[in-house]
């Protein structure tokens, strides 16, 4: 994930600016403020903009511990948005 310098990501990973958009480290709230979390730092991980977003447009939008599981099982695999690297 990168913070401060969007250029120097993608030219480091190889891929094209639009695609290291998805690498932004954002602030991750793990209960969403329509559902009572606070912005506590208890409540808020990092997490890279793909993540954030979609985690949270989904239907029913998993817990934090289903998603922590779902990360694990993902980096065991091999990767984790690989697929927006290539």
């Amino acid at each position: 994930m990168w913070q401060k310098d969007l250029n120097g990501y993608a030219r480091l990973h190889g891929i094209s600016l639009a695609r290291a958009k998805y690498f932004q480290c954002t602030g991750e709230h793990l209960v969403a403020h329509s559902e009572g979390g606070s912005a506590s730092q208890t409540n808020i991980v990092a997490a890279c903009l793909f993540c954030n977003r979609n985690r949270h447009q989904r239907k029913n939008p998993p817990t934090p511990e289903a998603y922590s599981q779902l990360v694990e099982k993902r980096l065991e695999r091999g990767g984790w948005n690989a697929h927006l690297l290539n």
